[in-house]
């Protein structure tokens, strides 16, 4: 792999790892993580525990759909042909679904504001862990872009220490905000206020049309992928 590919396979799997981890759901727990706890560290930690350990799962689970593993069962090429082109028109149509959803769901559905969980759900390490790894694995665009993340690795290299060594950094980039935000918010109490008032910022944000773009952008990518072959 050239330089020039390695830069852009980096700069594809950190884009596709700040659009896994982005929530508004999330930075808005953080936010009331930052303002209310005494040891902000600790509860942030254990929530991108979770967000690590849901991120994994999906990877885990779409390796047994991707192609390759798929082909390795397989010995003739037009049988390899066919059955990447299937996995690809198959991902293009799911996911033009989704974003047909996610579309109707934004001009038909009223937002509800983020309810935030109870100061003790703060203390409790399991709680949120399980509210990092929810938050993950539950909805449409977590799945749809770890799928996506997974095809990525394999299309990057074939060796298992380069995938490895490409979700190490995108797992970093999915929990490196939350990271960022609270290390700025502990270490800098000069910028705490700027990190609260860019942490309320983003968790008043309204995800569905970003995701509703996100999702017919990869729609189209993976449908012509699978009707040219």
């Amino acid at each position: 792999m050239g330089a020039s590919a390695v830069v852009g396979g980096l700069v594809s799997v950190i884009g596709l790892g700040l659009v896994m981890g982005f929530s508004p759901t999330i930075y808005a727990l953080v936010l009331r993580i930052l303002t209310q706890s005494t040891r902000p560290g600790r509860p942030v930690h254990f929530l991108t525990l979770g967000m690590v350990l849901g991120t994994t799962l999906l990877l885990l689970v779409f390796r047994a759909v991707d192609p390759q593993t798929l082909t390795a069962l397989l010995e003739d090429r037009t049988k390899e042909l066919l059955v990447r082109r299937s996995v690809d028109l198959t991902a293009g149509v799911l996911l033009a679904v989704l974003a047909l959803v996610e579309l109707v769901r934004w001009r038909t559905r009223p937002r509800r504001p983020h309810r935030a969980p109870r100061s003790e759900v703060l203390d409790s390490s399991r709680h949120m862990v399980a509210l990092g790894f929810l938050n993950t694995v539950v909805g449409m665009s977590g799945p749809a872009t770890m799928y996506i993340a997974g095809r990525l690795f394999t299309g990057l290299t074939h060796h298992v220490v380069g995938q490895l060594a490409f979700f190490a950094i995108f797992l970093v980039a999915v929990v490196g905000p939350y990271w960022l935000l609270t290390w700025a918010w502990e270490k800098i109490p000069a910028l705490s206020r700027t990190v609260e008032r860019i942490t309320r910022w983003v968790a008043a944000q309204d995800p569905q049309p970003v995701l509703t773009v996100g999702l017919a952008a990869a729609a189209a990518v993976f449908l012509t992928m699978g009707i040219r072959g």
